[in-house]
C-alpha cells in the first residue's frame, strides 16, 4: 500500500501544481508524501521474503539501462497525442473527429513494421534497431516541433507515419532485450516490473504534458483552450 498512493500522490500534484502554485502548501506536501512512500516501497521490498518488485534485478546492468530507456520512450511517446490534439482541437479548432483522423498514421505502419522486427532483430541485433527506431523517433518529434500557426495535415501526419514505423521496429527489440538481461529464474519478476515501469511512465506521460503546456502557455489560454471562444483567440495568438 506504499507504491499506488504515491503514484497517485506524484500524478494530483503535477496535474493540480499549477492552480495550486508549485509552492503552495498542499502541491509541496503531495510530493513529499510521494517521496516518503516510495522511500517506505523501497524499504519494504529490501525486507520481504517475496518482493513484488525483486530490486537486486537492478544489479543486471543491461536490464537497468533497458529499464530506463523504456521510460524514457513511454514519457516522450504517449505526451504525442494528448500535445497534438492539444495543437489540432484548441489552436486550430478542428472536431474531435477530424484531429482524430490526423493521428490515424500514428497506429497504421507498425502493423506492419512490427511482424518483421523480430527477424531484423536477429539478423543485426536488438540494439542496432533500439537505436535506428530511436533516431527515427527523435527525428520526427523535431518535425512535429516546427509545426506552427498554419495548419499543414502532411507536416503532421509524416512525423506521425516515421514514429509508428520506428515504434513498429524498436520496441519489440526494447521488450526483447530488457526481459532477456534478467536471468531465465527470475524472467516473471522481470517481466512484471517491466510492464509495471510502462504503465506507469505512461499515466506520468500525460501528467507532465500537462505541466508542460501549463508552463509554456499563457495561464489565461489554458483554460479556454477547448471552448468555443477560446479557441479562435489561441489559434490567433499562435
Amino acid at each position: 500500500m506504499t507504491f499506488g498512493p504515491g503514484l497517485i500522490a506524484l500524478l494530483v500534484a503535477l496535474s493540480e501544481g499549477q492552480s495550486w502554485g508549485w509552492t503552495s502548501v498542499p502541491t509541496l506536501s503531495l510530493f513529499a508524501t510521494a517521496l516518503l512512500l516510495w522511500i517506505a516501497f523501497v524499504l519494504i521490498e529490501l525486507r520481504v521474503r517475496h518482493p513484488l518488485f525483486p530490486l537486486s534485478l537492478f544489479t543486471y546492468r543491461n536490464y537497468s539501462i533497458g529499464l530506463g530507456i523504456t521510460m524514457c520512450y513511454c514519457i516522450g511517446y504517449f505526451n504525442v497525442t494528448i500535445l497534438l490534439m492539444l495543437y489540432l482541437q484548441g489552436a486550430h479548432r478542428l472536431s474531435p473527429f477530424e484531429a482524430g483522423l490526423l493521428l490515424i498514421p500514428l497506429s497504421i505502419p507498425q502493423l506492419f513494421t512490427a511482424p518483421f522486427s523480430g527477424k531484423l532483430a536477429d539478423r543485426f541485433g536488438p540494439v542496432r534497431m533500439i537505436l535506428l527506431g530511436s533516431c527515427l523517433i527523435g527525428l520526427a518529434l523535431l518535425l512535429l516541433g516546427q509545426l506552427g500557426s498554419q495548419l499543414s495535415n502532411m507536416a503532421v501526419i509524416i512525423p506521425l507515419l516515421i514514429i509508428s514505423a520506428a515504434t513498429g521496429l524498436s520496441w519489440p527489440s526494447l521488450a526483447k532485450a530488457v526481459l532477456s538481461a534478467a536471468p531465465q529464474e527470475r524472467a516473471g519478476s522481470a517481466s512484471g516490473m517491466f510492464w509495471t515501469v510502462y504503465e506507469m511512465c505512461r499515466a506520468i506521460s500525460q501528467a507532465l504534458s500537462l505541466v508542460v503546456v501549463q508552463l509554456s502557455v499563457k495561464s489565461s489560454s489554458v483554460l479556454p483552450l477547448f471552448s468555443e471562444t477560446g479557441a479562435g483567440e489561441v489559434s490567433q495568438s499562435c
